[in-house]
């Protein structure tokens, strides 16, 4: 069934977490890690600075906090990406949303980045691109919940795709697609990258934190603007986590 779901919605899930016991963990490290981000704002703007000087350190701690790293080698999600997308894969780019109070929406996109080196982009292409969303909390239909318009990693008839890549509202003709996705804390969904989706600005409830990941085949080249790792220290390279034990890919170093 998760074949058919993913084939016909884009979309395949929820499913569970073989092992929740590094959750609690990972949400911590997530808000510290967003405490810090914050600090750097706020002496960005004290200084008078550029926020973009400084890096984000929500992004891509795969490569370097281990109870976070662990969360894509648990048995259920390894065994959900090689049935349903192969095992020739490796995480690229990871980030975290966290919304509570006063966090307002993120718009519609998709999280195709580029397609291979600078191959003009493919939103139809389904052999390769895929995401990976895990609720380190809940994430209910108040607290920023998640939307996506069903089957549009496919094209569907008047509804232009030549569009920016963030936008405010989706066509009337897309509306009855607009599918809510609540997940609850230690789910995970698959999706094709190219796949419209927002989360909806935070209404009420305890604040939430989602994990995303972006999976591409072996052997794509990333453009050398989607390939720097912010993360600093160690893991500042722009080599990806190779995560599939069956596949030979496996590096953690």
């Amino acid at each position: 069934m998760s074949v058919d779901q993913l084939r016909r919605d884009g979309l395949a899930g929820p499913f569970e977490l073989a092992d929740k016991t590094g959750l609690d963990a990972a949400r911590d490290a997530v808000f510290e890690f967003k405490a810090l981000r914050r600090e750097q704002l706020l002496a960005a703007r004290r200084a008078g600075n550029d926020n973009s000087t400084y890096s984000n350190p929500l992004i891509d701690r795969h490569l370097d906090v281990g109870v976070i790293q662990r969360l894509y080698y648990d048995a259920n999600v390894q065994s959900a990406v090689a049935e349903l997308l192969g095992e020739d894969l490796y995480i690229w780019r990871s980030n975290f949303f966290v919304k509570s109070d006063g966090t307002g929406q993120n718009k519609w996109h998709h999280d195709r980045h580029f397609e291979n080196g600078d191959a003009k982009l493919n939103l139809y292409d389904t052999s390769n691109h895929f995401s990976i969303t895990m609720a380190l909390t809940d994430i209910g239909m108040d607290e920023g919940r998640i939307e996506y318009v069903k089957g549009s990693h496919q094209p569907i008839s008047g509804f232009d795709r030549d569009i920016p890549r963030h936008i405010d509202e989706v066509p009337d003709v897309v509306a009855d697609r607009v599918t809510p996705l609540p997940l609850e804390r230690g789910q995970f969904v698959l999706f094709h990258a190219s796949l419209l989706h927002r989360s909806l600005a935070f209404g009420e409830g305890n604040r939430r934190v989602s994990m995303a990941a972006r999976l591409l085949r072996a052997g794509t080249k990333i453009p050398p603007y989607g390939s720097a790792n912010p993360a600093g220290g160690a893991a500042a390279r722009a080599e990806p986590i190779m995560y599939y034990r069956d596949s030979g890919l496996m590096r953690l170093n």
